[in-house]
């Protein structure tokens, strides 16, 4: 279970690297990838949780195999609407003008 916290917790950080990254385009995307992570932390806790009690140990296998499936659906579906988004960033037109007068002007 391990490794599905770490996942778990490197999905939630998403947002925070792509905005620290630029990646401003849409949020929708980015929230749906740290959703997933929060479904993986979910998986990870029916794992640990029910396994000391055997009556929950089902409802427990279950619960795990369902958060894991809605994890990785929403960590696929946020991947490749963010690669849409980047892919079809439209450029500001001056931005890169108006960049370098700003860099000029600080010398």
């Amino acid at each position: 279970m391990y490794e599905t916290i770490i996942l778990g917790v490197a999905c939630l950080s998403a947002p925070l690297f792509a905005k620290l990254a630029g990646y401003e385009i849409t949020k929708k995307p980015y929230d749906m990838v740290g959703v997933g992570g929060i479904f993986f932390l979910l998986g990870a806790a029916f794992t640990l949780g029910p396994s000391r009690v055997d009556f929950l140990l089902n409802i427990g296998t279950i619960g795990s195999i369902v958060s894991h499936v809605l994890g990785w659906l929403m960590v696929i579906v946020g991947a490749f609407r963010c690669a849409l988004d980047v892919i079809l960033e439209k450029d500001v037109p001056g931005m890169l003008h108006t960049h370098s007068m700003r860099h000029r002007a600080a010398r």
